[in-house]
């Protein structure tokens, strides 16, 4: 079944292209027959379906940077890293590509009765939208995709547009619910299953609920049946194909290929592990080390080599989520470096805000690992710089790990739980958040080991007892560690931060759910701040209109401060 999930993915990449055997010309409402119009309707799923996933990675970068999952590299503080000509992609392929081509599909699968179509279709308009207004406030909806009737349409507020997702997700769900004439060809989400797409449309109703702190509808969206299992996880599975066309994740090709791949965030590393005293178990299968040590290299490789260079205000303690009194990491993935770089055990990256060129370290820093791009696991041992896999440096063609045969992590069960638990905590439902903090973290932790030994080689490689898969006991440590701190927490707003922070250590590569969840609720607290300047200057509550837009659009909203807020941000100060 994989290996034809695979030749799907090609098909779908390359082309449309099906056969059938018509046995009986009298059936001429068959499900399974192609018609001319199933065809066309194909044609544009698979290119809707196709290009979704690279639309979704591409939103994802500048939220993951601020959430410090991903280092921010574009600039020392947040008006110089985030431009209005950065994000004129995102923007674009919304209201010039998905949008249309989901309209024109949308029409045509009403008429011939093509329910998954059209249902679908309306989720992932839905999912797009609320995408924008998120990362933008308020977008142009009921005047655009109008062509040269309206070059300039005005904007919608954010509150109206949200109220025109909801409705598309409940337009969704009804016309999944009904009896369909055929059905995608390749359906890369969810195989045709209209219950898992209705179970999705559910799962965003209650996303936006969350965001608009609405218990009833909340209620409401959790009785219908969200996201709560492996396999109602919304995630787009790629391929192995290396060319022609080229089906691997993105991640993939950017680091295992000849390509270095971007800097890694060494506060994150940090976090996963020494923070805490105890590795998170997803460590080895989130980063692939090149280099497991970094003493011996010199200031224009790396910075921490010379201890002077460390800011005096990384030196400010702090007393962290868990209670514990700590400082900032530096240079790398520890906060010892200028002690002895070796504590940082290879784990190489940058700082946040550290926006310096580029050196000659394209074989040393650290490159993302086994999931979610199907790289490949870490099995290094730091203490004698032996790779297990053989394998130091990962540009080597595109041979390494699972060979890019991830997925795109759209939404989780595990992002689920935790949304449940930040509900939970914040009021708004009746559920136990502790109960749901912990079924997340150990969700996500099953979630992130098994997907990643179904793409390729985990574990210790060369048996000296180093690197295996975490074991049930130290799983077992790792989450009873967190609760015992949730449990010793002295109020809900500092069960809320461990509740956060959790949460973004269990999405690598989902930068939106943090960034709401951040402005939902003012946590984590006690984030890296910028290596370069004490102060970054003010958080994005919002990211610039792009700049296309802005000078296109004769009725594009001027915005000139990162500080102004989406209708339903109710978080105090962030950093």
């Amino acid at each position: 079944m994989k290996k034809l999930n695979k030749l799907y993915l090609i098909v779908a990449f390359m082309f449309v292209g099906y056969s059938c055997e018509i046995t009986d010309l009298d059936q001429l409402n068959n499900p399974n027959a192609v018609t001319a119009e199933n065809a066309g309707l194909d044609l544009y799923w698979n290119a809707v379906q196709t290009s979704y996933a690279g639309w979704w990675y591409g939103n994802q970068t500048p939220m993951l940077q601020v959430a410090r999952v991903a280092c921010m590299t574009w600039g020392e503080t947040y008006d110089n890293a985030y431009l209005s000509t950065s994000f004129n992609g995102s923007w674009n392929a919304v209201y010039s590509g998905l949008v249309p081509d989901i309209d024109a599909m949308i029409e045509a699968g009403a008429a011939a009765e093509s329910w998954i179509h059209v249902g679908a279709g309306k989720i992932l308009k839905g999912y797009a939208l609320q995408m924008l207004v998120d990362k933008h406030g308020a977008i142009p909806y009921s005047e655009a995709w109008q062509g040269t009737a309206n070059l300039s349409p005005k904007v919608d507020d954010a509150q109206s547009v949200y109220a025109a997702v909801e409705g598309l997700y409940d337009e969704a769900i009804a016309d999944l619910n009904k009896t369909a004439i055929g059905a995608p060809g390749v359906d890369i989400f969810y195989g045709s299953d209209k219950s898992k797409w209705i179970t999705l449309a559910n799962t965003l109703k209650f996303r936006l609920a969350l965001n608009e702190g609405n218990s009833g509808k909340i209620a409401a969206a959790l009785s219908a049946g969200v996201i709560d299992e492996k396999s109602e996880d919304w995630v787009f599975q790629y391929g192995s194909n290396r060319q022609n066309p080229d089906s691997r994740h993105p991640w993939y090709g950017g680091a295992y290929e000849s390509f270095s791949g971007p800097y890694q965030s060494n506060y994150f590393m940090w976090e996963l592990m020494e923070e805490k005293g105890i590795s998170d178990p997803r460590l080895r299968y989130y980063y692939k080390r090149q280099d497991l040590n970094i003493v011996g290299e010199d200031l224009f490789t790396i910075d921490c080599v010379v201890p002077d260079t460390r800011p005096v205000w990384y030196d400010t303690p702090y007393t962290n989520a868990y209670g514990v009194t700590t400082t900032w990491p530096f240079c790398a993935g520890s906060n010892l470096t200028t002690v002895d770089a070796s504590n940082a055990k290879g784990y190489w990256g940058r700082d946040h805000g550290n926006n310096d060129g580029t050196p000659p370290d394209g074989r040393k820093r650290t490159h993302r690992g086994a999931y979610p791009a199907a790289g490949l696991y870490d099995d290094g041992d730091a203490a004698s710089g032996v790779f297990g896999s053989g394998v130091g440096h990962t540009q080597n063609g595109g041979v390494d790990g699972g060979g890019g045969d991830g997925h795109a992590p759209m939404l989780m069960s595990a992002n689920v739980y935790f949304m449940r638990a930040e509900a939970a905590l914040d009021g708004l439902s009746s559920e136990n958040a502790r109960d749901m903090l912990e079924t997340a973290i150990r969700t996500s932790i099953s979630s992130v080991m098994s997907y990643s030994a179904g793409w390729g080689p985990v574990g210790d490689f060369n048996g000296d007892g180093v690197g295996g898969v975490p074991e049930t006991r130290s799983i077992d440590a790792y989450v009873n560690y967190v609760m015992n701190a949730y449990d010793a927490a002295s109020d809900n707003e500092a069960k809320m931060n461990i509740l956060v922070k959790e949460h973004r250590l269990a999405s690598f590569s989902n930068g939106i759910e943090l960034y709401n969840a951040m402005r939902r609720t003012g946590h984590p607290t006690e984030m890296q701040g910028p290596m370069k300047t004490p102060d970054a200057g003010t958080f994005p509550r919002l990211f610039p209109y792009p700049s296309d837009f802005s000078n296109l659009n004769k009725n594009a909203p001027v915005r000139t401060d990162l500080g102004e807020k989406i209708f339903w941000d109710r978080a105090g100060a962030l950093n």
